[in-house]
């Protein structure tokens, strides 16, 4: 399955493990953000959203794989986070990622949850008392919140927003899992037959069923009410795909598997020799290539594994190879590439975007608990993140990006010297110099 050497891909998890630690702040991970649709990089404070689906899963992957009481102590410190940043309402602070520092952020309470239902169960599992209020704060927020607020009995669906009336497959995919958590982990399975079966089924309503169409299986982003929007990510295809296996495993519907399929040979179907894919792909035939994901491609290789069983021809490589090689000094992986060229889909030039280099723990900790699954052990000799510097577009100037344990920098280049963008690992805000404002 894997033509990489373990031990580079053990070196490369015990390095990306070091730079988390240095992303932590008060109250859990920091750090900027940036995304598709929006960045988030004044903000830097703990992020209560889905980087902790993958934090958590990751270290309880790597305590499973090792049995080193370490990795289930770095995991029980998440959930914490998690527990004492939970509000009254049942929402967890800072949950909205792209949009931090707001609350209620979909999916991102649920990945969250997803998180603490996964430490519950390994605690459960490894007969330790204290697995209960990991339950309890996950049910909590999914009652309160998506349950009695987002659900829309007449529709039979999630919206994505309390006075949104839209349908988004993915992020409904991911609280199907919190829902099979939850019912595996109390033996109730009221809430697979009147939430799990109905929101599986309105996946499946926005798949493409067409042989022989290059959309053929894919799953639109969203729809408006009853309006299709015609936008197919590769990447959130992908995130469909265990929510769908999960409904199947629960219910028994072979139409969640076999759409789980589909979907995922409509990924493959756009990954180029280098391993790469697609931002967005559109039903007029347009292709938005850039920014072309790399650390966030640990979901799509994860989900490539939950369906091979299934009989899915998916090789890991050579997606694998090309994330490993975006591996950076400090040991974060790079976020994407081709920011810059966003807008114009032109060919990006040699110099990555700053937004491209972003040490993005919520990118990140999805290449962690995917490569996390792939080591028997770590190396127990890796030092802290290496400081770096590297040339860098920010905002169309020349730039200088710099990170080391303590800080991170982009440094104007040419006369105009300075900081634009200056981040102490710790704080809770960022400093943007007005001349490195867009």
């Amino acid at each position: 399955m894997i033509h990489v050497v373990l031990s580079t891909v053990s070196l490369a998890v015990a390095r990306l493990e070091c730079w988390l630690e240095s992303m932590r702040t008060p109250g859990g991970y920091g750090g900027p953000v940036v995304h598709w649709w929006q960045d988030c990089l004044a903000f830097c404070g703990a992020g209560l959203d889905w980087r902790y689906e993958g934090i958590i899963a990751g270290y309880l992957t790597l305590f499973e794989r090792t049995g080193q009481e370490a990795w289930l102590e770095k995991a029980r410190r998440a959930g914490q986070d998690l527990l004492r940043g939970q509000r009254p309402d049942g929402h967890y602070q800072c949950s909205c990622f792209e949009l931090n520092p707001g609350i209620g952020g979909t999916p991102h309470e649920a990945a969250a949850d997803i998180g603490l239902l996964l430490l519950a169960r390994v605690l459960r599992k490894q007969r330790r008392d204290d697995w209960e209020p990991y339950l309890r704060a996950a049910e909590r927020n999914l009652r309160d919140f998506y349950l009695r607020r987002l659900w829309s009995e007449s529709e039979q669906r999630f919206y994505d927003g309390v006075q949104q009336p839209s349908f988004v497959p993915n992020k409904s995919a991911t609280l199907i899992e919190a829902l099979c958590l939850v019912a595996d982990l109390t033996g109730n399975d009221e809430w697979l037959h009147r939430y799990v079966r109905p929101t599986a089924n309105a996946i499946l309503e926005h798949q493409v069923t067409s042989p022989g169409n290059r959309l053929d299986g894919a799953i639109a982003q969203n729809s408006l009410g009853r309006q299709t929007i015609h936008k197919y990510f590769p990447y959130y295809n992908a995130r469909c795909v265990p929510g769908l296996v999960q409904a199947y495993d629960h219910l028994g519907d072979t139409r969640y598997v076999e759409a789980a399929l589909k979907a995922m040979e409509f990924v493959a179907r756009h990954r180029d020799p280098l391993g790469r894919f697609p931002q967005v792909l559109y039903a007029n035939g347009t292709v938005n290539r850039f920014p072309q994901w790399i650390a966030a491609c640990g979901d799509i290789l994860r989900a490539a594994d939950l369906l091979r069983p299934y009989g899915l021809d998916f090789p890991a490589e050579p997606t694998l190879q090309w994330m490993l090689n975006a591996q950076l000094p400090n040991g974060a992986f790079a976020v994407a590439s081709g920011f810059a060229s966003q807008i114009s889909q032109v060919e990006p030039g040699c110099t990555p975007d700053a937004r491209d280099l972003m040490p993005v723990v919520g990118w990140n900790d999805k290449i962690f608990r995917y490569l996390a699954g792939k080591v028997a052990e770590l190396p127990t000799d890796v030092d802290g993140p290496e400081p770096f510097e590297t040339a860098c577009s920010w905002r169309g100037r020349e730039a200088l990006f710099a990170e080391d344990p303590h800080c991170l920098r982009i440094l104007a280049r040419g006369r105009e010297r300075g900081d634009l963008y200056f981040w102490h690992k710790g704080a809770a805000w960022a400093t943007v110099s007005p001349m490195g404002s867009a």
